[in-house]
């Protein structure tokens, strides 16, 4: 796996937390934005933008496999649409979300998996469609609700997406993994590994 997948895996992390960050600072109102409308599009918006990273970051952990089957997948964009193809290649393409590591033995280190409560597959999806919804501008002529049904607060969607990927696994097709930190500030770290029994 070429050094620069992992450059570009990290750099997608990186955005993603400081994606988050601004989220943040908009919703607890440190940034004055007057209108709530123009707020919510705000931070849908950074979220969109989120999911396309994590969407670029299968990619960077499937590069080989990815461009073999996509000639053109440099230009690829659509972040719904590139994880249905990766998971063509690669049904465990999604971060599987971790706690923080264990050290059994020396150069050894255990990773419990995290059951619940981070950003599923499924919401993804559902954030994805959400967000979309909320950056583009209704048709004034559409009938029926004009309520956009999220799942979620912003600060529950901020909690999920961080409780996914503070630490976690990529799985590359290999049988090797990354290990994933994102710190609150400073670099983020990808450290690749082979599992053992």
């Amino acid at each position: 796996m070429a050094e620069a997948d992992i450059k570009i895996y990290a750099q997608s992390m990186a955005g993603i937390r400081d994606r988050i960050n601004i989220i943040q600072t908009v919703n607890v109102n440190q940034v004055n934005i007057p209108s709530t409308t123009f707020k919510a599009e705000f931070m849908f918006l950074q979220f969109r933008k989120v999911l396309e990273e994590i969407a670029f970051s299968t990619i960077a952990a499937n590069k080989d496999a990815y461009s073999a089957l996509h000639a053109k997948f440099s230009v690829h964009w659509k972040a719904k649409a590139i994880l249905e193809e990766v998971k063509k290649l690669n049904a465990d393409f999604y971060p599987n979300p971790l706690q923080a590591p264990m050290k059994i033995a020396e150069g050894h280190h255990h990773f419990e998996a995290i059951a619940d409560g981070y950003m599923t597959p499924d919401e993804f999806v559902t954030l994805y469609e959400a967000s979309s919804e909320i950056v583009h501008t209704r048709n004034p002529y559409k009938e029926g609700d004009k309520t956009i049904d999220a799942k979620y607060t912003v600060q529950e969607w901020v909690g999920r997406i961080q409780k996914l990927l503070g630490w976690h696994r990529a799985q590359l097709l290999s049988g090797d993994v990354w290990i994933i930190q994102i710190p609150h500030t400073g670099d983020v770290r990808v450290y690749p590994a082979t599992p053992t029994a």
